[in-house]
């Protein structure tokens, strides 16, 4: 249900035509994602942790930071499906730390919800960068940073979820689905970061590295999905705003 809002005293928010694309580019960002992520399963020329022979990406058994690699498990040149990879999470890292930099105006209505927008969206761009850096550490180069790039970027964005429940709760001019799709992907997230610290060790066996792989997509797809739906909530609560 829509919050109620007197628009009498909404203070005008003229949106530059940069916001606009903004806002609307994550939408385009994320569906390229899964293009080239598709090329790249299909271009990949096989091998995963338990199988290096295995002659196909294997949905279930082979992370996504398999195909950034610029080998396989075999020492096969991965050059094609690497490129779409890595240049897709490129986009992905940029488009993050664009959207979020210009998200907090759609908060300053509230000087307590700027403030928590601000700062989500400090902690946000970090966590594209993260994202760049994994694009740019493959893992079996630069395995210690492609870990660290990996684990700072999930963390941090547990932190911006959680802060943009509390700046969409309170803010008037957010509906309220927002916030609970926040809150859906926090715990989600949660669950994965546990995954990732706790869970089994995906190169000891194949329920490992099952139980790894599909926890990683799901996050993943989680991931699009949200982006997808924050994106367009924000170019609608833009246009609202913009009474000039």
């Amino acid at each position: 249900m829509k919050k109620q809002k007197n628009v009498n005293t909404v203070v005008k928010n003229n949106v530059t035509s940069i916001e606009h694309l903004a806002f609307r580019l994550p939408l385009y960002g994320a569906i390229g994602f899964i293009l080239f992520n598709m090329i790249a399963m299909v271009v990949y020329p096989g091998g995963t942790y338990q199988n290096p022979a295995c002659e196909s990406y294997v949905f279930s058994q082979n992370y996504f930071s398999d195909l950034g690699q610029t080998q396989t498990m075999d020492g096969t040149s991965n050059f094609y499906a690497s490129f779409f990879f890595n240049n897709g999470l490129l986009i992905i890292g940029l488009l993050t730390c664009l959207f979020y930099f210009y998200l907090p105006r759609l908060f300053k209505q509230n000087s307590t919800t700027y403030t928590i927008a601000i700062i989500a969206s400090i902690i946000a761009i970090t966590s594209g960068i993260a994202f760049s850096g994994i694009a740019l550490t493959p893992s079996n180069l630069y395995l210690d940073a492609h870990m660290f790039f990996v684990r700072w970027a999930f963390r941090s964005y547990l932190i911006v979820a959680i802060l943009y429940i509390a700046a969409i709760y309170k803010s008037q001019e957010w509906e309220n689905k927002y916030a609970l799709l926040y809150i859906v992907f926090a715990l989600i997230l949660f669950g994965y970061v546990l995954i990732m610290e706790f869970g089994p060790d995906g190169k000891d066996s194949l329920y490992g590295l099952t139980f790894q792989v599909v926890s990683q997509k799901i996050i993943v797809i989680a991931f699009v999905v949200s982006t997808i739906f924050i994106s367009n909530g924000a170019k609608e609560v833009s246009k609202n705003l913009n009474y000039s």
